[in-house]
């Protein structure tokens, strides 16, 4: 059974100065780790081997010694109460949740520690962490994702765990790809944009704008859309424009936390070398 070295907030971990990766800590987002372990038609002992290598290899990968893992609880997310237009996520029903999914869960959850935040998804979780971390010197946080929202959407040096990569996104980048999503939508999680407007052409529409006004650009191609279409006013393109945001932006403050009313726990943290057994010494190649 995975020993939890500390439930308490983060900031309050008695670590010297990371030195060789010694306090760098892995924010997993470990929506799609199960779904991978499944993708082949293999036994459930040979999932559970599957998912216990996997994340040995992330972390191994990044030389990390901490981790988190998250996961989402999609009875309770907050963006069901946004999705007014179309259902958030509704392109998704009807889609048979293997049973061994559930059974590998409850073993990620017991062996690994996986657990998730009520009304945030796993992606939420990691970028709201890594950024109350952002200010701390005493600890390095690695955002693990393979989620193009979070990937792409919160700056910094990310790595991608199904295609063994690092991601670095600017603060530019960042937000550009925050308001490309917001014109075009999101076709994976079932989000409306603007009629009409894809990736490229939101792209294209904010070449050459000053980043404080990409807001304004695209909240203009809202009200265009209700000059040339049958929406009654420019209230209901306003609404439109704000529903779509609150789809497809990821929750990464405080702010965010207190305007959804939403209390944040402290972080809970594991150490893989009390997983594995394994004192410092015998890790030094390996994890530090």
């Amino acid at each position: 059974m995975l020993e939890i070295i500390k439930n308490d907030l983060v900031d309050d971990l008695d670590l010297t100065p990371f030195n060789n990766d010694q306090s760098k800590i892995a924010l997993i987002d470990a929506d799609s780790m199960l779904y991978y372990c499944m993708k082949e038609d293999t036994t459930f002992d040979e999932m559970k081997l599957k998912l216990d290598n996997f994340i040995i290899n992330v972390l191994s990968e990044l030389k990390c010694k901490y981790f988190t893992p998250f996961t989402t609880n999609s009875k309770t997310v907050f963006r069901k109460e946004f999705g007014k237009t179309r259902e958030y996520k509704g392109n998704r029903k009807g889609r048979e949740t293997p049973f061994l999914f559930y059974a590998l869960r409850v073993y990620a959850q017991r062996e690994w520690g996986f657990y998730d935040i009520p009304r945030i998804e796993a992606d939420d979780a990691v970028a709201i962490y890594a950024n109350g971390l952002g200010n701390n010197p005493f600890i390095e946080s690695v955002i693990c994702s393979p989620d193009k929202d979070v990937l792409r959407q919160i700056p910094g040096t990310h790595y991608n765990y199904q295609r063994n990569e690092f991601v670095s996104t600017t603060d530019e980048d960042a937000a550009k790809f925050l308001w490309i999503q917001c014109a075009a939508g999101d076709s994976v999680d079932g989000i409306p944009g603007i009629p009409g407007i894809g990736v490229k052409r939101a792209e294209k529409a904010l070449e050459g704008i000053a980043e404080e006004d990409f807001s304004l650009k695209i909240l203009k191609m809202y009200l265009q859309q209700m000059e040339e279409s049958d929406i009654a006013s420019s209230k209901e393109a306003t609404d439109k424009f704000k529903e779509t945001l609150d789809l497809v932006y990821v929750l990464r403050s405080s702010y965010d936390l207190d305007r959804l009313g939403i209390s944040l726990p402290p972080l809970k943290y594991f150490n893989i070398l009390k997983k594995l057994g394994k004192c410092p010494e015998e890790a030094e190649k390996g994890y530090r």
